[in-house]
């Protein structure tokens, strides 16, 4: 399931780079969904892939599978509610070690058809004792939520058993060939069953053992939209991904093959070198994000016409939260003076319960989020040479520039297909995006967190991670294509993002805020104040950590050049 987490974050991030770009459905295209993972006993030998199997080994991330599974298990009533009958009640215990067998044997997923007449077939491969408790716990499953009594039936003349009821699906089937278990969903006669139920008697095997890759997954993202709302949100095309080793790194590749041709033509990376500074711990570019800027409601209010098409964002090495962006705008003073009354207002729909008040400064052409607790978020007017830019960052940026050589820049210029990338050292990046969600629940005055089982793991991995670095290429009129290098499969941001989701109250639906703190949060103002003085009414930032920064694995020192 982690690795299924990885897909459905790559594809999240695609549709957030890629801009909404999604022409047509995409239906009938082949299976609404296709999983197949090697297992922990197929991973790659040797040293390939070495840093995912040591993650993949540690207690840490067993106690995290665990985790997961106890909170899917747990929440499978009400995601299935529809499905099953009135009043039957939580079968966690019995769902938990199935998805716990899940996570780490070999298993393959296919889901065939369309809503309301979809079929499903999943195959994994357990010993006699794992089996035994699967046929267990899915009899004792079908009595207790009242989904029909099992009975003995025979497929390809393999002993097995199922289960019929009224209401479609209707039609379960659980069938134990050779080393695997084999179930069955569908409306009445099922037809992919059989054959693997068949091939696994005749060869041992359902189907053909992973050779080059260890991950393999296909998605009708359109086809699945009536049944995971989400994807309605983000109107994103089929995908067909993979995940190998490649030496001790892992390459994940994600193909969206969109309906119609792309709507994207390439401009030319703008980036403000003047302002992005080593001890770099990030740098992320991309282009064609108008759409999604447009998407997202109350942005295109915001008085910044025409929408901006561009982001570059970088952090830099501290222990606090260190993340700066620049967007190219035209007349970057003038954009600013619209955003002032507007910005307050947009951040307070989406933080209602939000700290602190907005300041325009005046004499400085300065937009600050003032009096919050640790930070000083701001957005100011800067320009290099040739292009102005809506700066900003969450704190202050040093005063002392140590300009980034260019062998990291040189990994964009020129590059005509180059639709978005990214370099990270990923520990770094962990650290800062974990410090984000928790500096935006103190904004929004709510509680940070506890110590979870989640936030545990990723305390554990961090010194595990390496550099990734993740580029979105367009390889075809109809086609985007996502390479990532990377020691687990994650960037540092979508670590920080799967722990905050699992961590949710309504985990696996949404992401939901943490509960909000006791009492009533400091008033705030409404719109931004306008104030001439900003000696007389802003408190001044903090400072910049005068610490000195330990040696780092900076663009200097390590490869971004080695791109995916």
């Amino acid at each position: 399931m982690r690795r299924l987490f990885v897909f459905v974050a790559l594809a999240l991030l695609a549709g957030v780079v890629a801009g909404c770009f999604e022409q047509g459905s995409g239906a009938g295209r082949g299976p609404l969904f296709h999983y197949h993972y090697a297992g922990r006993a197929n991973l790659p030998a040797g040293t390939n892939a070495s840093e995912f199997k040591k993650i993949d080994a540690l207690p840490a991330t067993a106690e995290f599978r665990s985790h997961v599974a106890a909170k899917l298990a747990s929440s499978a009533v009400g995601i299935w509610k529809n499905d099953l009958p009135a009043g039957v009640s939580d079968q966690g215990t019995l769902l938990k070690p199935l998805l716990e067998d899940f996570f780490v044997a070999e298993a393959y997923v296919e889901v065939r058809g369309t809503p309301g007449k979809a079929e499903t077939v999943l195959a994994i491969q357990l010993n006699d004792e794992r089996a035994r408790l699967w046929d267990s716990n899915l009899r004792q499953l079908m009595g207790a939520w009242k989904l029909g009594t099992p009975k003995d039936f025979t497929i390809e003349t393999v002993k097995s058993w199922e289960t019929k009821r009224s209401q479609a699906p209707n039609t379960f089937q659980f069938a134990r060939a050779g080393k695997w278990v084999l179930l069955g969903l569908g409306q009445d006669r099922l037809t992919m069953l059989p054959t693997l139920v068949q091939a696994a008697a005749k060869s041992g095997r359902p189907l053909p053992l992973l050779t080059n890759t260890f991950l393999e997954l296909s998605a009708d993202l359109p086809g699945l939209r009536p049944w995971l709302p989400v994807f309605a949100h983000y109107p994103l095309p089929p995908i067909v991904a993979t995940m190998a080793p490649k030496g001790e790194y892992v390459r994940t590749e994600v193909r969206f093959q969109y309906g119609g041709k792309v709507p994207w033509t390439y401009e030319p990376f703008k980036f403000p070198t003047n302002l992005i500074s080593e001890p770099l711990t990030s740098f992320t570019l991309a282009q064609g994000i108008a759409p999604l800027a447009r998407s997202i409601k109350g942005f295109d209010q915001l008085g910044l016409q025409p929408l901006p098409n561009q982001i570059c964002a970088w952090g830099v090495r501290q222990d606090q939260c260190r993340l700066f962006f620049a967007f190219p705008v035209a007349n970057a003073t003038n954009a600013l003076r619209r955003l002032a009354p507007t910005l307050p207002l947009f951040v307070k729909s989406y933080f209602p319960n939000m700290q602190g008040d907005f300041l325009y400064i005046s004499n400085r052409t300065e937009l600050i989020w003032g009096n919050l607790p640790f930070i000083a978020p701001h957005v100011r007017p800067e320009r290099d040479a040739t292009t102005e830019y809506l700066y900003g960052g969450i704190f202050p940026r040093s005063k002392v520039h140590m300009p980034v050589t260019n062998s990291l820049y040189a990994q964009v210029r020129g590059r005509t297909n180059l639709v978005y990338y990214d370099w990270e050292i990923t520990e770094e990046r962990l650290s800062h995006s974990r410090g984000l969600y928790q500096l935006a629940a103190l904004a929004a005055w709510r509680k940070p967190g506890t110590n979870t089982a989640s936030r545990q793991w990723l305390d554990k991995i961090g010194s595990l991670l390496g550099n990734t670095v993740t580029e979105i290429t367009q390889t075809a009129p109809n086609e985007l294509f996502l390479a990532r290098k990377s020691h687990l499969g994650f960037t540092g941001f979508e670590l920080a993002t799967l722990s905050a989701w699992i961590d949710s109250p309504e985990f696996p639906v949404r992401i939901s805020a943490p509960p909000s703190l006791p009492g009533r949060p400091p008033k705030s103002a409404a719109a931004s104040a306008l104030l001439p003085d900003p000696a007389n009414a802003v408190p001044q930032p903090p400072p910049a950590n005068p610490r000195q920064a330990a040696p780092v694995r900076t663009p200097g020192s390590t490869p971004p050049q080695q791109r995916p």
